[in-house]
């Protein structure tokens, strides 16, 4: 398009450029006659030349002009390019007008112009049709490709299924993404082997080192200050028993290993749990406030969903103040739990990460609100936590099943 604006422009001035030289040839037969014959020429007045001499006391300056002018036997006006200039003859000053018609040279413009637009609009319909169909075509291994990289999922160890290509460069594409993606599966299940067995073998003698523990306790023959120690091992060697067991429930959240699905009504779950967990809320004095009316039917893992209310509750009661609240409800699918507390130093959106706490007094492991957020991936639940008015609040929006639609 540019190409064809310059070409343009270029023809047009190499035209005007030809009809000055025109003009310039004229300019010279005249004043060669007025040399020679010492009289003017008689003057002319043509479809495509008119030539005009003025007797002037006023000589003009040569000049070259395009200009529209008026044509009686045309009845229309046409551009002209126009010389002026001025000659002596016999001591007496006569100005002169060559005028050329351009119109010529403006319908040869405007063919020209709508040829280089044809040409444009070819080009373009030829290189959309190209894009469309055959690029498509040749870039469509790469496409596939990149969808199967999109759909990769580590936690499904499938491999990848690439399509088959002759193009050298998609083949060796197709080669590296393969290669690349059967060592991240088998970086995986080493991984994932070595965090199973670690966390259970780990499990085994932490159970021996609890139970000696407890029959050490039991012991009469320790002073106080040794019996204090063994208290301080025993509730170290308890947190250690949960943070492997936290830590072995997320490595199993991870590789999607609760992927039974079921109908359960998560208003029921939550019912029950509370109930449990009254002795708790009697030892802070903590007043709980229950707007749960109606039942809650979603799909997912009746376990997955046990630990995931387990977690926000305990979590509520872990880092609630003593005379505190805890207010639980379920609107439009929207699970809220909110309690009071300290006030929050960190940033909201931190605090799902693993082993984050706002106070690192706490004997929490930072890692039950990780476990929150990791049920929640799993299941595409949308969780957000907000500390307003005094008031630490976790919000979940649950998918609820069709049918039980309110």
């Amino acid at each position: 398009l540019v190409g064809g604006i310059c070409y343009y422009f270029i023809v047009h001035f190499i035209l005007v450029k030809q009809l000055d030289n025109d003009l310039k040839v004229e300019e010279d037969e005249i004043k060669n006659y007025i040399a020679i014959n010492k009289s003017l020429p008689d003057p002319t007045n043509t479809k495509d030349l008119v030539i005009i001499f003025e007797p002037t006391t006023n000589p003009t300056n040569r000049k070259i002009i395009s200009k529209r002018i008026y044509r009686k036997d045309e009845d229309e006006l046409e551009i002209c390019r126009l010389l002026f200039f001025s000659v002596t003859l016999s001591g007496k000053q006569y100005n002169v007008s060559i005028s050329q018609s351009q119109e010529g040279t403006e319908d040869l413009m405007q063919l020209i112009a709508c040829i280089t637009l044809g040409l444009v609009l070819l080009l373009l319909f030829v290189l959309f049709v190209v894009n469309r169909f055959i690029l498509n075509k040749l870039w469509h291994p790469f496409h596939s490709t990149l969808a199967h990289l999109k759909e990769f999922d580590v936690s499904k160890k499938r491999t990848l299924s690439l399509s088959a290509t002759d193009t050298t460069e998609f083949i060796e594409l197709n080669n590296a993404v393969t290669k690349m993606s059967d060592s991240v599966l088998k970086d995986y299940n080493a991984l994932k082997t070595f965090t199973e067995n670690a966390s259970h073998e780990i499990q085994t003698p932490l159970a021996i080192i609890n139970t000696k523990l407890e029959l050490l306790v039991q012991s009469e023959n320790f002073t106080e200050t040794q019996m204090q120690d063994i208290q301080i091992i025993y509730g170290e060697v308890s947190r250690l028993s949960k943070l492997n067991q936290s830590l072995l429930l997320l490595t199993k959240i991870e590789n999607n290993q609760f992927g039974e699905k079921e109908e359960i009504d998560l208003a029921y779950i939550i019912t029950k749990l509370l109930y449990n967990y009254e002795e708790l809320f009697t030892a802070k004095n903590i007043k709980v406030v229950n707007h749960i009316e109606n039942p809650l039917f979603i799909l997912m893992n009746e376990t997955m969903a046990q630990v995931l209310i387990s977690n926000l509750v305990t979590n509520a009661i872990k880092h609630n103040i003593t005379n505190g609240s805890i207010t639980i409800e379920i609107k439009n699918n929207i699970f809220l739990i909110s309690n009071t507390g300290k006030s929050l130093k960190s940033n909201a959106d931190e605090m799902f990460e693993r082993f984050k706490k706002d106070n690192v007094e706490t004997e929490s492991l930072g890692l039950g609100l990780s476990i929150v957020k990791k049920i929640c991936d799993l299941y595409n639940f949308p969780v957000h936590y907000q500390y307003n008015n005094d008031l630490h609040c976790i919000t979940i929006a649950f998918t609820s099943l069709p049918k039980h639609n309110n």
